[in-house]
């Protein structure tokens, strides 16, 4: 029995120890797409999220299991929070890495304006969807005693859930919603800009202007222009678009024998930026409440429940509940007064009754002094 505690234990460290890797990785796969990192790390982080991913959703199948055999499912997912290990797990499993990983394997195709315009809203959908890994800091959370109670501990852990849980999942419907209404958006924008850039570089090419297609260098995010006869302009060379791009990175409009390559970096940049703005938000949150709610509910409803609890239990201990003006119709604290006004005074005349009783001596007892 033992042994398999310590096993229990050492896999439960396990575990956390990997949400911890898992929060770095997610916050490492944005930076890394903000910040334009090469593609092969990239790569490797789509593959490590992949990984991650599969691991939790074995976890949480394994645990779900195991408490449907033991008639504790809804125990599971309600009181231990294994809606958390749900919604974090198989959902981007399913719709985030393991699509990206499958995309990575079969190679890329470039698809066409209207193609791209859909596959741009899959993804922002997909980066959307990856904030649900964030609510495993809620896993990590409870574990941490950060009050040495566990009332408080209790009810701070459900406060956190309850705020950091609606954050991220308010987020994640009101950005879905907004995917869904048919309105002209930052990626419809993007992707007409360059379609309009191919037709005029298609008029420019039918009338053999072709030193004017270097205006295009211009426009930063227009990497390469080709034709039946060949590459008219190239921003990088292949040996750099290797390193710096990979499939997800490049956009292809056609118009007449003209075909435009665009960067999409700038796109999945403001998406990574979002994710990570939402990260600290929610950090910072986690850290507030620990540093000041956590103290308050410590203060004024732990502190005053233990000092009662102690006057009850221990004769000697007759410390008054110290009430604060601001929080006198508290319950707490109205049941703090009827302590501090009826229990306590009850307590001494008790107490001095008791020691009225020890230390009086019957007549009867003197006889024995003069035998």
């Amino acid at each position: 029995m033992v042994t398999l505690m310590k096993l229990k234990n050492s896999i439960e460290n396990f575990i956390l120890f990997v949400i911890f890797l898992v929060l770095i990785q997610t916050f490492a796969e944005d930076l890394a797409v903000l910040m334009g990192w090469s593609w092969d790390i990239r790569r490797t982080l789509i593959y490590t999220g992949f990984a991650f991913d599969l691991f939790f959703s074995v976890e949480f199948i394994v645990r779900y299991f195991n408490s449907l055999k033991k008639g504790r499912a809804m125990h599971y997912l309600v009181r231990e929070r294994g809606w958390i290990d749900l919604v974090a797990s198989l959902p981007l499993l399913i719709l985030s890495s393991g699509p990206a990983v499958i995309a990575l394997m079969q190679g890329a195709a470039f698809a066409s304006a209207v193609g791209m315009l859909n596959i741009l809203k899959v993804v922002k959908t997909v980066r959307i969807a990856r904030i649900l890994r964030l609510l495993r800091l809620l896993k990590v959370f409870k574990k941490i005693k950060f009050v040495d109670s566990p009332m408080a501990q209790r009810h701070v852990t459900r406060i956190i859930t309850t705020v950091v849980s609606g954050f991220v999942l308010s987020m994640i419907v009101v950005s879905f919603a907004l995917t869904l209404i048919p309105v002209k958006g930052v990626e419809e924008d993007f992707v007409e800009k360059h379609r309009l850039m191919a037709q005029r570089a298609d008029s420019l090419a039918s009338a053999g202007d072709f030193r004017a297609i270097l205006e295009f260098e211009e426009y930063e995010t227009v990497l390469m222009l080709r034709s039946k006869e060949g590459t008219l302009y190239t921003r990088y060379n292949n040996d750099q678009y290797k390193k710096w791009f990979g499939p997800s990175d490049y956009g292809y409009v056609q118009s007449g024998d003209i075909e435009l390559f665009y960067n999409l970096k700038p796109l999945h940049a403001g998406g990574a930026g979002d994710n990570l703005l939402i990260f600290v938000s929610i950090l910072l949150v986690l850290i507030i409440l620990m540093v000041t709610y956590s103290p308050h509910f410590a203060l004024t409803v732990t502190d005053p429940v233990n000092i009662m609890l102690r006057g009850m239990s221990d004769n000697s201990y007759n410390l008054e509940v110290l009430i604060p003006p601001e929080y006198e119709s508290d319950g707490v604290y109205r049941l703090a007064q009827q302590y501090n006004e009826e229990y306590l005074p009850l307590k001494a005349r008790n107490s001095d009754h008791q020691q009225g009783r020890t230390l009086a001596l019957k007549v009867d007892n003197f006889d024995d002094l003069f035998k």
